[in-house]
């Protein structure tokens, strides 16, 4: 993987780890752009969130991991997850006020 790719097409695995933690908050799939680089023997994972995908999180982690999550893995997207609903939260009371 030379290139940037979806995280759903680069990593099925961890797309569907990352939906069902996210549906856990509440947060669709769409309103995360999540993406996988190959980064020498890793993989790093991005997720841009917010009302202009102008927040980022990126980690990396193992081809293992990538194929069968792990903890670290869930932790990571558990994060993501709840900085991802507060920033969500934050913009729709941003977008009310005005």
């Amino acid at each position: 993987m030379l290139e940037e790719r979806l995280l759903r097409y680069g990593a099925p695995a961890l797309y569907d780890k990352m939906v069902e933690t996210f549906s856990n908050f509440h947060i669709h799939p769409y309103d995360v752009q999540s993406t996988v680089l190959k980064v020498e023997d890793k993989f790093e994972v991005s997720l841009k969130f917010s009302a202009d995908f102008s927040q980022s999180v990126t980690r990396q982690f193992t081809i293992e991991q990538m194929e069968h999550p792990d903890e670290e893995v869930t932790s990571f997207f558990q994060e993501s997850a709840e900085k991802c609903k507060s920033i969500l939260i934050a913009d729709y009371y941003k977008m009310m006020k005005v």
